[in-house]
């Protein structure tokens, strides 16, 4: 079988931990529009995703326990009616409102035995807009794959002649059945093997035994002892001890070309400024609440696409310690560049969470499960930039005003996550009240610490 029908062990980790709802692993997004979408114009758009993009149109087979990953196969029973469904607008219309419906639908379990992804389309939003609310499996792309699969129903102009239709079925019809009975999951686990992550242990157990023949045992054996020593360093917050399954989202925006302008006149880019925005904010938050932060422990990812390397998946999660103590923002701003540019210039080939997820998926679920909630509650907070639009687009005949992405918290007290459109970075905050207790503060933190960064250049 092709490694494409197959998870890779990163994939397969995340499938694996979602078991537990502290560190389910997936995202969505909420999407803003000045008007309504055409809904019949958007499936028809849709669907041309899911021809092009296999794993929208496949279901998941598990595999034998560690011995391999589970496989993709096609789902013939594929309903995109399903998949893409259409509401009313909840609430008072609000963006609040919506923000109150996404959360706990986001949490919403998924069915395994359909394709990992649904699509909501909002009609009657407060002042005419529309809405269109995303979740989609981790396994299915990371955060930078979701939004290239996007331009198959995003356009530069409103009214646009549509294709030719896509003929689903068609194409379903035309894929094999797959065998998924126990002696063909049997047989893919002894053609995927076991080689590879026991070999990672093996060399792992003799970095940490002999110190000295570190540069015999292979990089990505070193990353994951590397990572497994940093994860493990204790959370800087002491109001964010605490965590549960429950979820608040809060969302803002900032301006694009202000923004850049203010990155490079501090000496640094886009990302660094957003960072130490988030850094600002915690700070300002702990004060309000009377608590003096010395430093937190933060993770931002690092994509490891590359241009031979077409996964759905290729990202690395990267955790590094950031001084919170008292400074002027300039001096905040170069103390994040420079740290984050050293963590991220020690980031090579697939990243440690691919060399820690082959020796994850063979040990027993439960302990994963219990190692990550042990290393989630070492993070203070997660952070996450994801490339977006450049210029106006158009979904289904609606302008599309703001889209704010919402990544994992998997077990920390939040994330935030900004992606990129037209004019203007948009920000999701995925929060577990139980750590943030005031995510309202928070958000106006988040909110106060962007307009003094902005102000200070």
């Amino acid at each position: 079988m092709s490694d494409e029908h197959r998870m890779s062990r990163m994939e397969a980790m995340m499938w694996n931990v979602e078991s537990d709802p502290w560190l389910d692993p997936n995202g969505g997004s909420v999407t803003i529009y000045d008007r309504p979408l055409d809904v019949d114009r958007f499936r028809r758009s849709l669907a041309r995703a899911v021809a092009d993009v296999p794993r929208l149109r496949q279901r998941v087979v598990p595999g034998l326990g560690g011995l391999s990953t589970p496989r993709w196969v096609p789902d013939h029973e594929f309903d995109l009616y399903w998949h893409v469904r259409n509401i009313g607008a909840p609430g008072d219309g609000s963006l609040r409102g919506l923000l109150d419906y996404f959360t706990p639908w986001l949490q919403d379990p998924y069915d395994r035995t359909r394709p990992l992804w649904m699509y909501v389309v909002v009609d009657g939003m407060a002042d005419g807009q529309g809405a269109l609310l995303t979740k989609i499996h981790h396994t299915v792309g990371d955060g930078e794959s979701l939004v290239k699969m996007a331009l198959a129903y995003t356009e530069t102009e409103r009214d646009v002649a549509l294709a030719p239709d896509v003929d689903l079925d068609a194409i379903i019809d035309a894929e094999p059945e797959e065998d998924v009975g126990i002696v063909s999951t049997a047989r893919d686990a002894l053609e995927q093997g076991v080689k590879a992550p026991a070999d990672l242990a093996r060399r792992a157990l003799k970095a940490a035994t002999r110190p000295k023949g570190l540069g015999e045992v292979g990089s990505d054996a070193v990353d994951l002892l590397k990572t497994a020593n940093e994860q493990l360093h204790p959370a800087g917050s002491e109001l964010w001890r605490n965590r549960s399954r429950r979820r608040h989202a809060e969302a803002l925006s900032l301006p694009f070309d202000d923004v850049r302008a203010a990155a490079h006149a501090l000496g640094g880019t886009i990302n660094d400024f957003f960072l130490t925005g988030a850094v600002e904010a915690a700070r300002r938050y702990h004060l309000e609440l009377g608590v003096e932060p010395k430093r937190f422990h933060v993770t931002f990812v690092v994509s490891t696409h590359t241009e031979t390397d077409d996964s759905p998946n290729a990202f690395s999660p990267v955790p590094v310690e950031l001084p919170a103590g008292p400074m002027s923002l300039a001096q905040r701003f170069e103390t994040v560049r420079s740290h984050v540019g050293l963590k991220r210039s020690e980031v090579h080939g697939g990243g440690p969470l691919a060399s820690m997820a082959a020796v994850a998926n063979l040990l027993p679920t439960p302990m994963v499960t219990g190692l990550a909630r042990d290393q989630a509650g070492h993070i203070d907070f997660a952070t996450s930039n994801l490339p977006g639009f450049v210029g106006d687009t158009f979904v289904a005949g609606a302008k599309t005003l703001h889209s704010y992405p919402f990544g994992p918290v998997a077990g920390t007290p939040f994330n935030l996550t900004m992606l990129s459109m037209a004019g203007v970075l948009d920000l999701g905050v995925n929060i577990d009240p139980a750590a943030v207790t005031e995510p309202e503060l928070l958000a106006s933190c988040l909110v106060a610490a962007y307009a003094d960064l902005l102000a200070a250049t």
